[in-house]
C-alpha cells in the first residue's frame, strides 16, 4: 500500500509542471458582441483615392477581418507571408490573378511584400457572391475593369 501511495505522489511531481506550464488555449480576453450597419460597414472603405481602401473590424493577433474596397486605379501585387485569406466578394466585379511570382518584389513591411505585376499566374473572373481562398505566401492581384464600379469583399485573414 504504502509503496502504491509513494509511487502515485511521485508521478504527480512528475505531471505537475507540464500541467501548470500548458498556456490557456486563448491567453487573451474573449471578443465582445459587435453590429454594423451596412451603412457604417459602406461608410468604412468609402475613401477617396486610387488603390485599396480597407477597414478591420476585428483586429486580433492571430486572426482579423477586413473590409476592402478597391476602383480601378491603384492595385498592385502583394504577398502576405503568415496569412491565409478567405474572400467573400460582396459586390462589383474584378479578375483576380494568383499564383506565379512578383516582379520587381519589395518589402513593404513585416511580412508583406509588393511589386509591379505578377509573372506566370492565373487569372480568373471573381463576381458578388464568390468565395476565394488564397494561401499564405501566394501572390495576387485584383484588378478591377470598370472605372465607375467600386470591388467590395470582406476577409477574413487567419495566421499560419
Amino acid at each position: 500500500m504504502f509503496t502504491r501511495i509513494a509511487a502515485s505522489l511521485f508521478a504527480l511531481t512528475l505531471w505537475a509542471p507540464a500541467a501548470l506550464a500548458q498556456t490557456p488555449l486563448r491567453s487573451l480576453p474573449a471578443e465582445t458582441f459587435k453590429s454594423l450597419s451596412a451603412k457604417e460597414v459602406d461608410a468604412l472603405t468609402d475613401k477617396p483615392g486610387p488603390g485599396a481602401k480597407t477597414a478591420f473590424p476585428v483586429d486580433h493577433e492571430n486572426y482579423y477581418v477586413e473590409y476592402a474596397s478597391r476602383s480601378n486605379t491603384g492595385n498592385v501585387p502583394e504577398v502576405h507571408t503568415h496569412w491565409t485569406h478567405y474572400i467573400q466578394v460582396l459586390s462589383g466585379e474584378a479578375t483576380l490573378t494568383y499564383g506565379g511570382t512578383v516582379s520587381n518584389a519589395k518589402e513593404t513591411g513585416p511580412g508583406q511584400v509588393r511589386g509591379d505585376a505578377i509573372v506566370g499566374g492565373t487569372s480568373l473572373a471573381v463576381h458578388p457572391g464568390d468565395f476565394l481562398q488564397i494561401p499564405a505566401g501566394m501572390p495576387h492581384l485584383f484588378m478591377v475593369a470598370s472605372p465607375n464600379v467600386k470591388f467590395h469583399y470582406v476577409v477574413f485573414n487567419t495566421r499560419q
